[in-house]
């Protein structure tokens, strides 16, 4: 799967590299769906939301104004994610601050002072007090020479350690969704929507901080970003073939 994924990243990276409009639609495919992700884990059925119609400034009747304003400020948090990465840096403990007080719509938002029990995923994180130090320490291994080049590993890694590290109040499962799809842009390839069901997601999530059965999610993962490449390579080949 690594050398697949590491053809179609090389494949689209030089079908986007001298194209403004064709990297303006994909990105804008990318914010939707990363948008998209980020609801599994507010809801049962996410992909059956109007995402589009709510970024497009509709508020339809199903749609509560709680789901509005975030799906506002995830989206504003999506675009301060690619500016970041346009400006060459990399997903960092200080992207998440700030990731969180977009979400929070609190300016001085910081790590959580709290020591919650995280039932959705039948978790004690660690303490308050270590939530910083483990933050940084998960950022510097995902970061390290040590660490391979398996990008699907890697990015499952970063996610999963934020939803065990639970370093916010709140937010902190959209935040690790954030941080995997960002993370993996910054690697070449494209986010993802979660098309899974939330409990389905719930349980692989749960699996992995047990230790056990990390490989379901990271296949899900893999087929995900796989799908996701095939069908923004087969867009732009067919967007190309259009402008000749």
């Amino acid at each position: 799967m690594q050398k697949e994924l590491s053809r179609m990243r090389i494949e689209l990276t030089s079908m986007l590299k001298n194209n403004r409009l064709l990297r303006s639609a994909v990105r804008e495919v990318n914010r939707v769906d990363m948008v998209r992700a980020s609801m599994i884990i507010r809801h049962t059925d996410h992909t059956l939301l109007p995402v589009e119609k709510i970024l497009e400034g509709e508020l339809p009747q199903e749609v509560t104004v709680q789901d509005y304003v975030f799906i506002e400020n995830f989206s504003n948090l999506v675009k301060v994610g690619f500016s970041s990465m346009e400006m060459g840096n990399s997903l960092s403990k200080h992207l998440l601050v700030n990731g969180y007080r977009i979400l929070s719509e609190n300016e001085n938002g910081y790590f959580r002072k709290s020591n919650p029990v995280v039932y959705a995923f039948n978790h004690v994180p660690p303490h308050a007090v270590d939530t910083e130090s483990r933050l940084d320490d998960c950022m510097r291994r995902v970061y390290s020479r040590d660490a391979g080049d398996n990008v699907i590993l890697k990015a499952m890694f970063v996610h999963n350690k934020i939803i065990d590290i639970w370093p916010f109040e709140d937010f902190n499962g959209e935040l690790a969704i954030f941080a995997l799809n960002i993370f993996l842009m910054e690697n070449g390839l494209a986010p993802i929507n979660m098309s899974l069901k939330r409990q389905e997601y719930l349980n692989m999530v749960t699996d992995c901080l047990k230790g056990i059965h990390q490989e379901n999610f990271y296949d899900f993962l893999g087929e995900a970003v796989r799908d996701k490449m095939k069908g923004t390579l087969e867009a732009c080949r067919e967007y190309l073939r259009k402008q000749e």
